[in-house]
């Protein structure tokens, strides 16, 4: 590892996991043929993960995740493993791509009893041995958690459901920080509900803050989008109707998404208090056009008319899970050109 010096100004970073290689699909039919004994699972997923790290890396990026690969999918590999569900059928199995073609998992037990969402403190211990770079680690927040729930049978509402979470959430972020984690980012994409919805600005605020308060030591940033289920949107691509009550947010900054939408809303960021961080969503991971370093710098001045570039972060939309890997490689080496630029000539 080379001795990296962490830029004070315009890091760059994804949102999400990083881009399977094209191999993926071929070694996943050997997986589901039971081809895989458990060493050799935790071998594949070891090497997607270095992989991912080395991408990053190569690409130039300053905080890294691990790829999320272990995860298999948020809503399967994390959401689904949960105890008390049960797996419903799909809506719909036939036509066109879309959000109704997701598992659905029904909620038919009171979910206080989940003392932990995912192992995030093993990848963060595997991503910190590898990379000098700055780890960082992404989980989703309590609402984020319910997009594939179905909980109607146990919870009233979907923030019932969302407040049954906390604890686990909360336990997972307190393991993270004592074990050196010190930026968590905190997924909470603006999905559809299966049961009664109920999300509103103040809600989220709530939701987050009971996850956050008291840890000290970590910077927070909230994600949120509008979701990407292969890549298309599931919400109304706007904020306006979140903010200045999101603010209310005990965290250090959002994530938000501006690439797809051509910088629309930017203004928003300038009712914030000047020490809030943006993560800069000007990554399109919908498109197949790859930016150019010098629309990443249009892009970036935008941002700079409403941040300091030391509150100001280089990142996705989404994640990069279902982008081309060369194609993530690509856009991902010109935020970092685009960032070097910009540090060299103001």
């Amino acid at each position: 590892m080379s001795d990296y010096q962490y830029p004070a100004a315009l890091p760059v970073t994804t949102t999400g996991g990083w881009a399977r290689p094209g191999w993926w699909d071929v070694v996943a039919d050997g997986e589901k043929a039971g081809r895989f004994g458990p060493a050799d699972r935790q071998e594949l997923l070891d090497d997607y993960c270095q992989l991912a790290i080395h991408d990053q890396e190569s690409a130039g990026l300053d905080m890294l995740t691990d790829g999320e690969h272990r995860r298999g999918g948020w809503i399967e590999g994390i959401t689904g493993k949960m105890a008390g569900l049960a797996l419903k059928p799909s809506p719909r199995k036939l036509g066109a791509i879309g959000w109704d073609m997701l598992p659905v998992y029904e909620v038919r037990e009171p979910l206080d009893q989940v003392e932990s969402i995912w192992d995030y403190t093993a990848e963060y211990e595997f991503l910190r041995a590898r990379t000098d770079r700055r780890p960082k680690i992404g989980m989703p927040g309590p609402y984020g958690i319910t997009t594939e729930l179905d909980f109607g049978p146990t919870y009233r509402t979907r923030r019932e459901c969302a407040d049954a979470l906390v604890p686990a959430i909360r336990s997972d972020i307190e393991k993270l920080v004592a074990a050196g984690c010190d930026c968590i980012q905190i997924e909470e994409p603006l999905t559809p509900s299966h049961a009664a919805e109920d999300r509103t600005p103040q809600n989220l605020v709530e939701t987050i803050n009971a996850v956050v308060d008291g840890i000290t030591g970590c910077t927070f940033i909230v994600h949120i989008c509008f979701g990407s289920f292969r890549r298309l949107p599931y919400a109304k691509r706007t904020y306006r109707w979140l903010f200045p009550a999101l603010l209310d947010a005990n965290v250090h900054g959002f994530s938000l998404e501006f690439g797809a939408r051509e910088m629309a809303e930017i203004d928003l960021v300038g009712d914030w208090d000047r020490e809030r961080i943006l993560s800069a969503g000007l990554i399109d991971i919908k498109t197949h056009y790859s930016e150019t370093p010098q629309d990443i710098i249009e892009r970036v001045r935008t941002c700079l008319e409403y941040r300091d570039p030391e509150r100001l972060e280089i990142s996705t939309d989404c994640g990069l899970r279902r982008v081309p890997r060369s194609l993530a490689i690509s856009k991902m080496s010109a935020a970092a050109e685009a960032a070097r630029l910009l540090r060299e000539t103001g």
